[in-house]
């Protein structure tokens, strides 16, 4: 099993993206915060995270979507979890190419992201 320690977390929300970055760190990852699709991109080829904490929409209208799809068409395979506050069922059918993902819904309890990351 793949040991976890760096997280890239891509949330236009700064208040999610700070919290979520502080609760992480208490257990001793090392995070990055990103705001946009573009960044998302440059900070993973960067980073190289071992995972990536991607909202669906993000900063100057991007896509976390996009985002993911142009990761996977660069070659790198580091595990997705999108997350979104609206129809997961629809999140589900657009992101059913990504391979190596999942979404989870918001809210996000932080012992259910945590959990989706250890699998």
């Amino acid at each position: 099993m793949k040991i976890i320690n760096k997280i890239l977390i891509a949330e236009d929300e700064l208040l999610i993206a700070k919290v979520l970055r502080m609760q992480f760190e208490k257990l001793g990852f090392w995070v990055e915060n990103v705001t946009d699709a573009d960044e998302t991109f440059n900070k993973v080829k960067q980073m190289k995270p071992d995972v990536i904490i991607l909202d669906v929409h993000l900063k100057n209208k991007t896509s976390g979507i996009e985002a993911g799809r142009k990761i996977r068409e660069a070659g790198i395979d580091t595990p997705i979890i999108f997350t979104t506050g609206y129809s997961y069922d629809n999140i589900m059918l657009l992101i059913n190419d990504i391979g190596n993902s999942k979404v989870l819904s918001k809210p996000i309890e932080f012992e259910h992201l945590l959990k989706a990351i250890n699998q």
